[in-house]
This record gives structure tokens, sequence and C-alpha cells, in this order.
């Protein structure tokens, strides 16, 4: 017999909830229009009363914003415009512009007509094909907002800006979620994205800095508001929005922690404060010690710069601000970076390589590489040590400069 609450009688329009009992599943369905007209009983399953009971409430309201579901016989371009609206419109601000921008640009045009349930493993081979081969600047709309003069493809001259090899898995990984997602909704009977192999990219990993040269960058700055945010890059391998992020609230300065919790972008050309990616979310980061003593320190000078501001300060409660307190200008960060690398003759150094040299400084002192990818909070191992090997090019090469005098 069911733990759930009795629950009262649905109206009309509402759908139905039941329980099965042959597994305790609940199950509940409602009628809903589909794109062609036609009404179609749709039909979602969980594990309890109240999760069938949102997800139907969900399709009903996306119903009533003129939102129909999709069936089987319903063209890509339609599915993808459901998808965009249901699923996409979940995830991050950033990531859904990614998603429709691709949608847009790439998958109506290319596969837009096709019909979801006859799309093939041919269909999309050739669709990354063609992907590979257009003109981007084209695709996006670029070329003719040019002058005249400096247009490619509109006057017969292209400028064969191809697409990337990350371009093109970005492209396939957007039309198999997508695809994913049209499975478990039963409107397919396999993803056929997913058989479909793309090239992975090569990545560029940047080089960490060495410890002198840490030592270098950190004198060149001493004194200045912005040190500790290039020694929290360092020895904590934070990126660039978590630290325009951090907050005072973030810190625990008594037991020396810190956990990420959001980030500043600019997205749609404005500022925006938004949550760390879920996966970094539950991360507690130990704050080491000469980062701590810096930023106790930080501490007292932003109360200075709070005071002299006065009421051109607005309080965000943010480590790195502005000099008025609102969130700092990632574009402003990266000038100050660039003219204190000219100035030290580090110009092939970028921002985020401070990242990196957190993982190359903890693995050359022998700790696991797994705790220095929890650390960096890395996906993956293997992208820890592609730091790592990458940063000790040097050091191998003497290695093998031993070899040589030993056989020599």
């Amino acid at each position: 017999m069911s733990n759930e609450p009795q629950r009262s009688k649905r109206r009309n329009g509402e759908g139905s909830i039941y329980q099965r009992k042959s597994d305790g599943r609940w199950v509940g369905a409602v009628y809903l229009p589909t794109a062609t007209g036609a009404v179609k009983r749709k039909v979602v399953y969980g594990a309890t009363w109240d999760y069938v009971h949102q997800e139907l409430t969900r399709l009903i309201a996306q119903a009533h914003r003129g939102i129909p579901i999709p069936d089987r016989s319903c063209r890509v371009s339609e599915y993808l415009e459901y998808w965009l609206s249901v699923y996409a419109s979940q995830r991050r601000e950033t990531t859904a512009r990614g998603y429709e921008g691709i949608v847009r640009l790439h998958l109506v045009p290319g596969l837009g007509s096709k019909r979801l349930d006859k799309l093939s493993v041919q269909d999309v081979n050739l669709f990354l094909t063609r992907c590979r081969q257009k003109c981007m600047c084209c695709t996006s709309k670029l070329d003719a907002q040019r002058p005249p003069a400096k247009r490619c493809c509109l006057v017969g001259k292209c400028c064969q800006r191809k697409a990337s090899v990350r371009q093109v898995q970005y492209i396939h990984a957007v039309l198999r979620n997508a695809l994913g997602h049209a499975m478990r909704e039963e409107l397919v009977s396999r993803n056929v994205a997913s058989l479909v192999r793309v090239a992975a990219p090569r990545y560029k990993i940047g080089k960490g800095l060495k410890v002198e040269q840490v030592r270098t960058v950190l004198a060149a700055v001493d004194g200045h508001r912005l040190q500790p945010l290039y020694l929290a890059a360092a020895t904590m391998g934070l990126r660039r929005g978590e630290l325009l992020g951090m907050r005072w609230s973030d810190l625990d300065l008594d037991i020396g922690t810190f956990t990420p919790a959001q980030t500043v972008q600019r997205v749609n050309g404005h500022l925006r404060l938004q949550e760390t990616k879920s996966e970094d979310s539950d991360s507690v980061l130990p704050i080491p010690e000469v980062t701590w003593l810096a930023l106790l320190e930080h501490r007292d000078r932003q109360d200075k710069e709070r005071e002299a501001a006065g009421d051109d300060w607005q309080e965000h409660d943010l480590v790195f601000p502005s000099e008025v307190g609102t969130p700092m200008e990632p574009r402003n960060l990266n000038r100050h970076w660039e003219r204190l690398r000219e100035r030290l003759g580090m110009q092939d150094v970028r921002l985020h390589d401070l990242r990196h040299t957190m993982v190359s400084l903890l693995l050359e002192l022998g700790v696991p590489p797994h705790i220095v990818q929890a650390l960096a909070r890395h996906a993956d191992v293997e992208i820890t040590l592609k730091i790592y090997a990458h940063t000790n090019l040097d050091a191998m090469r003497q290695a093998a400069r031993r070899l040589d005098d030993h056989l020599g």
C-alpha cells in the first residue's frame, strides 16, 4: 500500500495520476496538442506522486504558452524548438545561448526539414561533413555585416574560414544531447548522433609558471590591490570568473577554506553574477597560508577603500571588486595582466596559466595526481597530467640528455 497521502480529485484538463501495482511507480497522463494540431496522450513516470504532478504541471503550462509537444512525425526543426524551450532553457544562461546559436545557425538549416523518426546515421555524417566545409563567417551572417570591399562569399571569393575541430565537436554534442532527450521521450528508437564519431580537438595547454616567475610577478605587484588575486590564482588554481566572483562569505578564514559559489561572466553585453558549475558547487578548497595571510591584509585594505569611496561604494560582498565595490570587468583584469606580463618579459604567459601553476608545482612536489585533480576540479585526471607533461618538457629534455651521455 502506498505511503503517499490521499490526493484530491484532479479537474478536467489536469490529467490523471495513478500508481502501478506491478512496481509501485507513479504514472501521469494528460492529453496535449502536438505540432501537427492533433491531440496526443502524453505519459510521464516517476518514483513519487509529487514528481509526476510537477511534470504534468510543466507540460500543461508549456501547452498554454503555445509550445506543442512533438510526436514521431514532427520535423527536426519542430523538435529542436521544443527542446530549447523545455530542456535547454533549464541550463545556465551562457550554455542556453550557446545551444540556441548552434540550433539556429547549423542544426535547423542543415537538418531541420527531415522527419525526426527518419533521421539516420548517414544524414548526420553528411551534415557534419558539410559543416566542416562551409564558410563560417557566412554561416554566422558576418559577411553581410562587412563593408562590401571586405566581403568574401557574397562577392564570390570565400575567405576559407572553415569550422574548427572544436566547433564541429560542439555542433555534434548539441545534436546528440537533443536526440538523447527525444529517445528518452520515446520519439526515436535510437540516438543516431551518438553512433557518429567526430574527431576530438587537440587543446593547446599553456605552461604553468616556474617558482621564480611567480615570485617575480608577486614582487612586481607588491602593495597593489590585485596582488592577492594573482596569488590566489597561482596557489589555489582558480579560474578568472571564480576569482572575480569570490565573496567574503564564501571564505572561512578561521579554518582557511574557500567554497566556490559564483562567477562573474559577461552575458549579452552585461556583467552577470552566475552560480558555479554544478560539479564545482560542493568543492571546499583549502587556502594556503601565504594566500590566507594576503587575504587578511587585503580585507583591511578593502575596508579603507570602502571608507574612502563613501556613498559611491556599492556593496556586493566581493573579495576582488572594482574600486567602488561593483563586480570587476573581466576585460579590465585581462588588460592589467597584459601590461604586467609585457613589463616582465612574459609575453607568452596567459592569465589562465597561473591556474596551471598550482597543478605543475604540486605534481613536482610528489602530490598524487588524483589529489591535484580534486584541487583543480578537472573533469578527468588526464587533463591534470597533460598540464604537468607540457610544463615539464624542459625537465624531460634534461633527462634525455643524461641518457645520451650515459649511452655515449
